[in-house]
């Protein structure tokens, strides 16, 4: 299935851009959705045309999807704070919701939504555990995470749910896909001097979790696979290696040539901080909150995930972990939008 007409929303963000990067490389020019006052320097020098809109402004929405045969949504509020749970569902839930029924009403016919493998679910620990978790999550786990009250993940397994309803109905073909933590070089480009500073100045937790991490430039070719190919009404987890955070914190250190300060900092204790910083955002009357009891009880979990249905239909190629943090601790992260394959 071919798309002359493509829009990517958040098309200003770190994968909105790799998406663009991906695209030209293959002769395709979408069209760049972005909010008012983003930086379009990229999107500029490629020449492409650019539409202005709020996700949560149904008539600036009707007019940026006219005539468009696809759409590409990458835009999110991607943050763990738990305050402005407001915002995050303003953004994450019914902007999606709005942007799939403007799509709807202009005849669109594909539509993939970007979500994340935290709408998933995670993995219960048992005790200790330190091997391989028995059963990385599919597609088709159930989600399990509503009691942990953190605006993101809730957000955007919300947002599934709601597509999900209106796709069945009528509209375009739905698609979504759920990356696993992209691993993208930062704007600075010097992701090997803040790594080397952390490793030397900074003390880092002792966690036997495990988690998951992806490079972008294996994310977004799947993404386009997905607008081409892949099944309506099916979802598509895009992970890398599932690895103990402790493994990859030292994996990081051969890389960096340097020993970390790993602390095991007991749970108990990790729980008391982050009550009594709930304590004090309440005495004080603060309003951010970017640690609190909830980000603690994720450490109950494992975070893996199979991605063997989008090997298999979409061709979905990660490529070893080693070698993408070799990349970025490097400074040699070549292949994305902001350093071309030369």
């Amino acid at each position: 299935m071919s798309f002359d007409r493509v829009l990517i929303t958040g098309a200003s963000g770190s994968l909105g851009q790799q998406l663009i990067y991906e695209m030209a490389r293959r002769g395709i020019r979408p069209i760049a959705m972005v909010r008012p006052g983003s930086n379009t320097t990229y999107i500029d020098s490629l020449g492409l045309e650019k539409r202005f809109a709020d996700l949560r402004n149904e008539q600036e929405l009707a007019k940026t999807v006219a005539g468009v045969d696809a759409i590409i949504h990458t835009a999110a509020w991607v943050n763990f704070r738990q305050d402005r749970m407001t915002q995050f569902a303003g953004i994450n839930i019914f902007g999606a919701v709005n942007l799939y029924r403007a799509a709807a009403a202009a005849g669109v016919r594909r539509f993939v939504h970007i979500s994340s493998v935290a709408a998933i679910g995670a993995i219960p620990r048992q005790g200790k555990r330190s091997t391989t978790p028995v059963e990385p999550m599919t597609e088709a786990f159930p989600f399990n995470l509503d009691h942990l009250r953190i605006p993101y993940i809730l957000t955007k397994h919300a947002a599934e749910v709601e597509l999900g309803k209106l796709a069945a109905e009528s509209g375009p073909e739905l698609v979504i896909v759920n990356p696993s933590i992209i691993v993208a070089p930062s704007r600075t480009g010097d992701d090997r001097s803040k790594a080397q500073k952390r490793f030397r100045f900074g003390v880092l937790p002792k966690v036997h979790n495990y988690l998951n991490l992806t490079d972008i430039r294996d994310v977004a070719p799947a993404i386009v696979a997905a607008l081409e190919q892949g099944r309506p009404g099916e979802r598509y987890i895009l992970a890398g290696e599932n690895i103990r955070a402790t493994d990859l914190v030292m994996t990081a250190s051969v890389l960096l040539g340097l020993k970390p300060l790993m602390v095991t900092v007991p749970r108990p204790l990790l729980m008391l901080a982050a009550q009594m910083t709930t304590t004090w955002k309440r005495f004080t009357g603060r309003s951010k909150q970017s640690f609190y009891p909830d980000l603690v009880r994720m450490l109950d979990y494992d975070w893996a995930w199979d991605s063997s249905k989008a090997k298999h239909d979409l061709g979905f190629s990660p490529r070893p972990l080693r070698q993408t943090l070799a990349d970025i601790l490097g400074n040699d992260f070549n292949g994305t939008w902001m350093r071309p394959r030369t």
